[in-house]
């Protein structure tokens, strides 16, 4: 589910207001998302080295402010919120006082640090900045930053709601919005409603191997977590004939999508024939 939450932190903010493009070399390009995957897993530690690692070599604006950006998130992770506030602060200089996620972060921090006027100050100057976007797609996207932002980091599910709304209304066939719903509902445990939004994703577009490999995670999380064990011969053993049918399909799906991973192969073999 990891891979929803990449893509929004590394590819939602190539425009966070009119006339601000995104630049970055290849290179750096993976090494954010590799850091940002660092974060989606909240290995904090290793996620504060990557970026920092980062900061030696990645120079332009756009690499400055998503670094220090990710570091102020890795910061907040790990308790030290004062340092956070600082990379905050240096990602907001990098970007002219426009970065999304900066003013999220140092908002967090404030908020941690119980200064809740300082925190309500930072996210009024957040929700002020993608309101004035006026590119609907680019504002689309920021709110569904925020959206997973609140979701993944302040657990505020109302708030998540809202702003994922707020983005499906500017960008009504973004398939991905609704990628990020269902890794949402998966983290539920409500897999019924994750298969609601994976479907529409997929009937708006979504086609690649990533959704089917999401797909394929999915169903597998349900069966391991309702019995109790990641044991494929157990699995077999344990399933319904339903659930079996559920699963192997959405392996298949992958597989046929171009996986090459040993173990779904071994799994497919050993389950689904």
């Amino acid at each position: 589910m990891k891979n929803t939450f990449i893509f929004f932190l590394c590819c939602i903010l190539v425009k966070v207001a009119e006339g601000q493009t995104f630049t970055m070399g290849n290179k750096c390009y993976e090494q954010l998302k590799l850091a940002a995957s660092l974060l989606a897993e909240k290995k904090h530690t290793e996620a504060l080295e990557a970026y920092s690692t980062m900061e030696k070599n990645c120079k332009t604006k756009d690499a400055r402010e998503q670094i220090q950006s990710g570091k102020a998130a890795a910061l907040n992770g790990l308790g030290q919120y004062e340092d956070a506030l600082v990379a905050s602060d240096l990602a907001l200089k990098a970007s002219k006082n426009k970065s999304i996620s900066a003013w999220f972060q140092k908002a967090m921090a404030f908020n941690a640090l119980n200064r809740p006027q300082d925190a309500s100050n930072c996210f009024s100057k957040l929700v002020a900045l993608t309101e004035k976007n006026r590119d609907n797609k680019a504002k689309a996207s920021n709110y569904a930053l925020l959206a997973n932002l609140h979701q993944q980091q302040l657990n505020n599910k109302d708030s998540a709601a809202f702003y994922l709304e707020k983005a499906k209304s500017l960008d009504p066939q973004n398939a991905q919005f609704y990628l990020l719903e269902g890794d949402w509902r998966v983290a539920e445990g409500n897999y019924d409603a994750a298969f609601e939004a994976y479907d529409k994703s997929v009937s708006m577009g979504k086609s690649d191997l990533d959704i089917y490999v999401t797909r394929m995670n999915a169903r597998m999380k349900m069966v391991q977590e309702k019995y109790g064990t990641t044991n494929a011969q157990e699995l077999r053993s344990k399933m319904t004939a339903e659930e079996k049918e559920l699963i192997c399909r959405e392996v298949k799906a992958a597989l046929d999508k171009g996986l090459r991973e040993m173990k779904w192969d071994m799994f497919s073999s050993l389950v689904c024939k």
